[in-house]
């Protein structure tokens, strides 16, 4: 039979030969990955559950809209994946986040460190912040202390929800000082509108020119007919009586009157009089009056969302409550997550039942050697000896 080729039932006499070889080593590796396990430094882990604010827009006046700064996405374009969460786990990895959580949990002293970058790779090392497949951010931390565990976990959450107000209250303000400006504008537009329509009304006497205009129509008509009926009384007088009678002159004065009457409603007069409109300029009149009535109106409309909106942004200036919902609070934990020592020792006890085999089979391949090829063996006890002398048992088995 080749002796190259794979033979379980060779192998299984080699196992069942150096079984107790195997089973001393096994055991020997067991035991110190248990000694091992329980003297590693342990680590507690503890865990923030947040729920991120909502990007909302504010609608005031009618179909007008302010950006509600609620978070600090808002406004932002985000890519396809991404989403509001995704950008505030990417910021508590910042810089800025980091330096708050060392400053507040005095990390420096705690890890006795003096340079900050040590101090800022050990919290990104021992830091984790995962998006959940609902959508909520997960922040947790380990350390040694259960207790710092828990106040660094919720210093990143408070950190957070402290620069997400600051940056919010820094755009209300930046809004406020926009929209205070500008409703100064609208405010001098609104009164330059307000007085140029004032004045338009008191040199046309124009209040409302539908009620003046039909008043006006009103009398013409009653001055129409009251001429009709003095020109057909005059034309009977002057039949009967002669020019020169008095009741004559009176009917052509009182019909001249009429016609001055109905000419100044036609043209104006110099009547200083509200009533007293002249009706050939009133569609010009109309016009003007319209141009003059819509800008008062736009300017007025303007005015009260900007006001609106400009108390808006000065409450969110002044707005301190919290933009960031803490759905579970980090609390000290009970036991600690690592060292693991049942998959240590399970892991240590597998590795070394398959060392002891290979050994085994080693052991077989060099008596074999031995006998068959004495110059080889000691070519390889030369080359282990050289190598592995320092072990104890290694020089004296290739002895």
């Amino acid at each position: 039979m080749d002796e190259n080729r794979f033979n379980l039932w060779r192998l299984l006499e080699i196992i069942a030969v150096r079984l107790r070889f195997i089973v001393v080593f096994v055991l020997a590796v067991t035991i110190l990955s248990v000694i091992t396990a329980f003297l590693l430094p342990k680590y507690y882990r503890a865990r923030v559950l947040l729920l991120p604010p909502k990007d909302e827009q504010l609608k005031l006046g009618q179909g007008a809209g302010i950006q509600d700064f609620v978070s600090i996405t808002s406004g932002l374009a985000l890519p396809v994946r991404a989403t509001p969460t995704d950008i505030y786990a990417r910021i508590l990895k910042s810089r800025s986040i980091a330096d708050r959580v060392i400053d507040a949990n005095k990390l420096k002293e705690h890890y006795d460190l003096k340079s900050a970058v040590d101090v800022l790779s050990r919290l990104g090392d021992r830091s984790d912040f995962r998006v959940t497949d609902e959508g909520l951010l997960e922040i947790s931390f380990s350390d040694r202390n259960p207790q710092m565990a828990a106040d660094v976990a919720n210093s990143y959450a408070a950190e957070l929800d402290r620069l997400n107000r600051e940056v919010t209250s820094s755009r209300a303000r930046i809004t406020r000082e926009f929209i205070g400006n500008r409703l100064k504008e609208v405010a001098r537009e609104l009164d330059s509108a307000r007085t140029a329509l004032r004045q338009f009304q008191s040199r046309h006497k124009a209040i409302d020119l539908d009620q003046q205009t039909q008043l006006a129509i009103q009398s013409a008509v009653n001055l129409k007919v009251a001429l009709a009926e003095n020109e057909i009384e005059l034309n009977l007088k002057e039949q009967s009586l002669s020019a020169s009678h008095p009741e004559v002159i009176t009917l052509k004065r009182r019909v001249e009157q009429i016609r001055d009457q109905i000419s100044s409603l036609e043209f104006g007069s110099k009547d200083s009089s509200f009533l007293n409109l002249p009706v050939s300029e009133v569609p010009l009149l109309k016009v003007q009056l319209a141009e003059l009535s819509s800008r008062v109106q736009i300017s007025e409309a303007l005015f009260q969302i900007l006001t609106e909106q400009y108390e808006q942004a000065k409450i969110q200036e002044k707005m301190d409550t919290p933009t960031i919902s803490v759905l579970d609070a980090a609390y000290p934990p009970e036991l600690p997550y690592r060292p693991q020592k049942k998959m240590i020792v399970a892991v240590a006890a597998a590795l070394a039942l398959i060392l002891a085999i290979f050994f085994a089979l080693m052991l077989d391949y060099f008596e074999n050697l031995r006998k068959k090829a004495p110059a080889d063996y000691n070519r390889a006890a030369l080359f282990f000896n050289t190598l592995l002398g320092w072990i104890p048992g290694v020089r004296k088995y290739f002895s």
